[in-house]
This record gives C-alpha cells, structure tokens and sequence, in this order.
C-alpha cells in the first residue's frame, strides 16, 4: 500500500508493506520490543540483556528498517546473537507507531503496562515536581488518544496470536521476575534456560532520557517489588471509569478492576496491579 495512505477505521495501518522475503543472516535472531513509553522498555530490555548471547545495546529505533538489506543492518547493531531493539511509541507517533520492519521471522515482545500507571509515570517524567499539580490536566488525551492508540495499533498489526510474537506485562515482571524472563528467554532462543531477578549494568553506554529510562531506580541494577501508593489522581480514575474504549481494551490485556474515584484510596489488592517505577 502506499506510504502516505491515509488511515482508516477499517486499515488504522495502511503503511504496513508486505513481508520482504529477504532472508538474513542464519546465526542472528531480532527481537523487538514493542510499547508505549514509560512502560518498562528499558528494563525489560537489560534483562533480557544480562544473558550472554543477547545484546545491551542503546535504544534503537526498528522502524527506519523496512528496506531492502535492513536485516542484515539490524544484525549487525551488536556482534551477539541475539540482537534486541526496542522503542516505545512516542507522542507524534502515536497514529502510526508500530512500523514493523517487513520481515517474518523478526521476533516481537508486546510489552503493556496499565493506563493509571502508565500515564502517572508520563506525567512525572515530563513535569517532575509539578506532576502532581497538573493531574486534572489532559487525563483523557493521554488515556485514551495515546495509551489507547498505540495498545490499539499494536493489536491490529494481527501479530497477537503469532508464534514469533508473546506479550507481557510489565506489572507480571516485577511480581514474578524469575517465571516472566524464562518464558521470554525461551522465547527468543537464548542458551539462558533460568529466570533472572537482576540485571547488568551497560558496558558501552550509559542510562540517560531520551534513550532509556534515566531514572534511579533502573540502576539498582535489581527489579524492584511494586511500590505502595495511592490512586489519588481522582481526574484520571474517573477518565477511565468513563471511558468504555479504556475499559474494553483494560479488560482485554487483562488488568483487574481499579479502585472506584472517591478520595485516595491506597494498593489493596493485588488485581489493581501495584507497579510503579522503571
């Protein structure tokens, strides 16, 4: 189809090409990481990185490859055989977010992480101190038009039942680190047969936004248990309550009931998935 197509209802897509049936190099497995920001990208990929035969490698953007030769290129990004890329959807690209490089045997990891959470952790990455006096501010617009979307895009691509595509949330990594990268380790085919808890430190680059999460808790190097905490952004409960597109897809992806929007009302049950963080 052609690139500048505009979507549809029916094709939210159209740029997607067709797969190309050029082959790469036999010793080399891609893998991509596929979600909105703030959604654990980063830890996920060092985890997954902290075995031998996977790459750590700065965050890369995979959809600029979708020409011919592009895989050998995505191969070459680091000499392991593993190669992991991974970048979240970012706001402008929130219409056409994800473009999968057109190859069939590129592995995919769809990784979700809740609405509340993730458009909170948004909020205090863009506004630091101030997040929590903007909170009534532009809940739905990220809700719904970007956290909607982009869980929206990735589900239409038809890689949801795929025998190279697996999904996971980030709320099951940091309760069940161990369970949650031995799936993904045998997933990509990594000689690493045993869950992890923690992860290495970047050899040849260094943590910082704009990349990776910059954040201090990414460098304890260790997955951190869920943090206590409140539902107290009452504005952006209510968005969600409200909204049937936040609910059907919450309910899809397979996140519990959130807490009804009256006052703070703290993390008591484990189906409210308490993650914060990374």
């Amino acid at each position: 189809m052609p690139q500048n197509e505009a979507p549809t209802a029916e094709n939210p897509l159209p740029y997607v090409r067709e797969p190309c049936s050029e082959a790469g190099p036999e010793d080399k497995t891609i893998v991509l990481i596929l979600s909105t920001m703030r959604a654990g990208s980063t830890l996920l990929k060092s985890l997954l990185g902290s075995a031998s035969d996977v790459s750590n490698i700065p965050e890369v953007n995979f959809q600029k490859y979708k020409y011919p030769g592009a895989y050998r290129q995505m191969a070459a990004l680091s000499e392991e055989p593993i190669v992991v890329l991974k970048h979240p959807a970012w706001v402008y690209e929130v219409r056409s977010y994800p473009r999968l490089p057109p190859y069939p045997c590129v592995k995919k990891i769809v990784l979700t992480r809740d609405v509340y959470d993730t458009v909170s952790s948004i909020r205090r990455m863009l506004f630091g101190r101030y997040a929590q006096l903007l909170q009534r501010f532009a809940n739905r617009l990220w809700a719904e038009r970007y956290w909607c979307r982009v869980h929206e895009n990735m589900l239409s691509l038809d890689i949801e039942h795929s025998s190279y595509t697996t999904w996971v949330r980030y709320e099951d990594i940091l309760l069940n680190p161990v369970n949650e990268t031995e799936r993904l380790f045998n997933f990509i085919g990594s000689e690493q047969k045993e869950g992890i808890a923690s992860y290495n430190q970047p050899e040849k680059h260094t943590w910082k936004w704009g990349q990776d999460d910059g954040s201090e808790r990414i460098r304890t190097l260790q997955v951190q248990p869920p943090r206590p905490g409140s539902y107290d952004n009452i504005s952006l409960l209510r968005t969600i309550e409200h909204s049937p597109r936040i609910c059907a897809l919450r309910e899809r992806l397979g996140y519990g009931t959130l807490p009804p929007p009256e006052g703070s009302i703290s993390h008591k049950s484990p189906s409210a998935f308490q993650a914060r963080g990374h």
